[in-house]
C-alpha cells in the first residue's frame, strides 16, 4: 500500500511539472501549429515535436499545407510522429494541397526567364511525385487519423471558440491562413497573434534563388497568400526570417545529447535528423521564451506579387521616417496593405541550443485533457 501511495505521489508530482506548476504561473499558451511537416525529422518535424514536449503550450491543433512536400504525405508523416511522441490527443488537420496560384508549371517558366530555383518542395524534380501518392514511410505507418476537417474551418472554428487567447503559429507556406482570411476576416483580429517563420532580408544565403535570401520558400511557394495573410488587421505579427536562421545549425554534438535521453522520440531524431539550419526551431523556442532573440526591429513587411523577375520576394521598408536629433521619430504614412512585422536579427544561441536539447530530450509529456 505504501508503495502505490508513493507511485501516486510521483505521478502528481509529475503532472504538476509538466502542467506548469514550477514553469511559470501563467497558463499555457494556446497555438495553432500550421506546418509544411515534411517528414521524418526535419527541421518543421522538429517545431512541431518542440510544441508537443513543452509544457508552457497548449497545442490545439497541427494543421498542414503543401509546400516542403504534398499535405497528403505530410499528413501521414506527422500522424507517425504524434504517434512516437505520445500525444495522440493533439488532432492532425489537413488543408490546402496547392496554392492559390503559383504552381510548378508557372516555376519551371520562371526559371526559363530567370535562372534555377535551387529548392521547389513539393515540386523540386529529384523528389518530385504526384499529390495522392504517399511513398513508404521509413519511420513507419501510422495507426491513427487526421481530424475529418479543413485546416482552415479548424482555425476559424479555434480562434471563435477561444477569442483573443490563439497563437497562430506558421511554418510553412501561409496558403491555410489566407484560405481562414478568405472565409471569415475575423479571424485576424479574433487571434492573438501571428508568428510566422519566413522571408527574407539582408541574408546572402538561406533563399531558394542562388545568393538571394528575399526568396525564401515558405513566402515564394504561395506569394498571394502571404500578400493576403501579411495584409490583415493582426494583433501582432512576429516573423523569424531566413537572416536568423543561417546562424544555427543542428550538430552532431546536439544529436548526440538528445540520443542520451534513449525515449522513443529522441530515438527518432536520433535516426532521421539531419545537420541543417534550424529554421523553425528558431520560432517555435522564441514563441516559448522570447528572451532567446538579442535583436529584432519592426518594419513595414510583405511580398511582391507582380509575375516577373521579383516574383515571390520580401519586399520592406523602415517603419520610422527619418528624425532629427533629439526628435521623435514618426510613423510612415503606408498603403492599407502594409502591416508592421516585428522582425527577429539575432538570438542567444547558446540559450537555444539548450532549450532544444532539454525539451527533445525529456519524457512524452502527459495528454491534455479533452475539452
Amino acid at each position: 500500500m505504501r508503495r502505490i501511495r508513493y507511485a501516486a505521489s510521483a505521478l502528481t508530482v509529475c503532472a504538476f511539472l509538466w502542467g506548469g506548476g514550477l514553469y511559470g504561473a501563467t497558463p499555457p499558451k494556446k497555438v495553432i501549429v500550421d506546418q509544411d511537416a515534411r517528414g521524418p525529422a526535419s527541421t518543421d518535424m522538429q517545431s512541431i515535436l518542440l510544441f508537443l514536449q513543452s509544457p508552457d503550450v497548449e497545442v490545439l491543433g497541427i494543421t498542414l499545407v503543401s509546400g516542403d512536400q504534398w499535405v497528403k504525405e505530410q499528413t501521414q508523416r506527422t500522424l507517425r510522429a504524434v504517434e512516437i511522441a505520445g500525444r495522440t490527443d493533439v488532432p492532425v488537420v489537413p488543408g490546402a494541397e496547392h496554392p492559390f496560384i503559383n504552381s510548378k508549371e508557372l516555376s519551371e517558366a520562371w526559371e526559363e526567364q530567370f535562372g534555377t530555383l535551387g529548392f521547389k518542395g513539393a515540386w523540386t524534380a529529384r523528389t518530385y511525385h504526384a499529390p495522392d501518392v504517399i511513398p513508404e514511410l521509413k519511420e513507419g505507418m501510422p495507426t491513427t487519423k487526421p481530424l475529418n476537417e479543413h485546416a482552415a474551418n479548424f482555425i476559424i472554428r479555434m480562434v471563435h471558440k477561444y477569442p483573443n487567447e490563439v497563437t497562430i503559429w506558421a511554418g510553412g507556406p501561409l496558403t491555410n491562413v489566407a484560405l481562414a482570411l478568405r472565409l471569415d476576416p475575423e479571424v485576424a483580429t479574433l487571434a492573438k497573434e501571428l508568428v510566422l517563420m519566413g522571408a527574407g532580408f539582408n541574408s546572402d544565403k538561406g533563399g531558394i534563388h542562388r545568393i538571394n535570401g528575399r526568396r525564401e520558400f515558405n513566402w515564394w511557394f504561395d506569394p498571394e497568400a502571404v500578400r493576403i495573410a501579411m495584409s490583415a488587421p493582426w494583433k501582432k505579427i512576429t516573423i523569424t526570417p531566413v537572416d536568423i536562421s543561417v546562424k544555427t545549425r543542428l550538430s552532431p554534438e546536439i544529436k548526440a545529447e538528445i540520443a542520451k535521453a534513449q525515449t522513443p522520440l529522441a530515438d527518432y531524431h536520433t535516426k532521421f535528423a539531419g545537420g541543417s539550419y534550424m529554421w523553425d526551431e528558431i520560432s517555435a523556442l522564441a514563441f516559448m521564451d522570447p528572451t532567446i532573440i538579442t535583436k529584432e526591429q519592426e518594419l513595414f513587411v510583405n511580398i511582391d506579387i507582380n509575375h516577373g523577375a521579383s516574383y515571390g520576394q520580401t519586399i520592406f521598408v523602415e517603419k520610422d521616417m527619418d528624425a532629427r536629433p533629439g526628435e521623435t521619430p514618426v510613423t510612415r504614412k503606408m498603403a492599407s496593405w502594409w502591416r508592421v512585422a516585428t522582425v527577429q536579427w539575432d538570438l542567444d544561441t547558446a540559450k537555444f541550443y539548450k532549450m532544444y536539447i532539454d525539451l527533445m530530450s525529456r519524457p512524452p509529456r502527459p495528454r491534455q485533457p479533452s475539452k
